[in-house]
């Protein structure tokens, strides 16, 4: 999203644009962190077209990284096959932790719905998991005739399978859309429509009637007069605090509509549990770091970081009621 807006400006402008000089250089840095990482460059491999809020993350920590470590770090976008492209890259790569891959929790939907063969859990090093305060928005164009969630479901029962929704299949977009579907009796066409970045375009041009699309990345072209908000979908039942004008769906009264992810920062199986550690404490310095909270929190995009063991926890409950939500909503395969 797939997905957060715009990128602040000040230092990180600094940051970004030394990032973007050295970009596809090697470097050897010099150790900061007490392993030996990073050891040269650093690809972070981002499953989203560039512009969209996971990729905006990505860039932000990969910038952060690179101050914090004296290393360089380089941002790889590689949307195709719903994150499946990208995380191959990273699966089949050398465990030096030269490579990895910065995306999200809906990976696991991927991969339970049968779009990816490989499990996140079982053939991936998890480095981290980071928790997202944040929301997905049910948008519509800002002319279109339905002014609230329920008035875009009744014209859904209808008209069956008339008004097209916009999600990601098999990934986590899709598995909202099964809820709001199971909630709300709403009957939409469900159609391919890529990352977030993808959606706004396709939104705005009017290929697709409604989208769920991330709220923060959503929030600017509703400020511009593009598109309207019609009710958010997050983790908790509550109204997204970064949002606090919009209703979420549990308050509309769809208390099954609720879905929440984290972005994971993940290596191939069989890296070094030092140099896990030490990327996850580089991870937990940057995140911690008073600018950069202020910046995420400025892109509506508050990340806290969590430590290697309880982000496997995490991680491990997450599969689990994907799979659940996955076999419930008639997803697997």
């Amino acid at each position: 999203m797939g997905p957060f807006g715009s990128l602040p400006t000040g230092k990180l402008d600094l940051r970004l644009a030394t990032l973007g000089a050295l970009a596809g250089v090697a470097m050897v840095a010099t150790p900061a962190l007490g392993q030996d990482w990073p050891a040269g460059s650093v690809q972070l491999v981002v499953p989203a077209s560039p512009g969209g809020g996971t990729d905006a993350a990505a860039r932000l920590i990969a910038a952060a990284l690179q101050e914090e470590t004296e290393g360089s770090f380089v941002v790889v976008n590689n949307p195709g096959g719903g994150g499946a492209v990208a995380a191959e890259q990273v699966r089949t790569a050398d465990p030096d932790g030269s490579i990895l891959l910065f995306y999200h929790s809906g990976l696991l939907s991927t991969y339970h719905t049968g779009g990816y063969d490989h499990s996140p859990i079982d053939e991936f090093t998890l480095i981290a998991a980071l928790p997202v305060a944040g929301s997905y928005a049910l948008a519509v164009q800002a002319d279109s005739p339905y002014q609230t969630a329920a008035d875009l479901f009744e014209a859904t029962v209808a008209e069956p399978n008339a008004i097209t929704l916009g999600v990601q299949l098999r990934g986590s977009t899709h598995f909202m859309a099964g809820l709001i579907a199971m909630d709300s009796g709403a009957e939409f066409r469900i159609v391919e429509a890529g990352s977030d970045s993808d959606k706004l375009v396709q939104l705005q041009g009017g290929q697709i009637d409604a989208a769920l699309i991330n709220t923060p990345g959503t929030m600017q072209y509703v400020e511009n007069g593009d598109l309207r908000i019609l009710a958010t979908i997050s983790g908790t039942p509550d109204r997204d605090a970064g949002a606090a004008d919009y209703p979420s769906l549990a308050e509309l009264g769809y208390g099954n509509s609720v879905y929440g992810l984290d972005f994971l920062v993940m290596g191939p199986t069989g890296m070094d549990e030092a140099v896990v550690a030490t990327i996850n404490d580089a991870l937990t310095a940057v995140l911690n770091d008073p600018e950069i909270s202020e910046q995420l929190t400025t892109m509506r995009l508050p990340i806290s970081p969590l430590g290697v063991e309880d982000s496997r926890a995490r991680v491990i409950e997450s599969d689990q009621r994907t799979q659940a939500t996955a076999e419930l909503l008639g997803l697997t395969e």
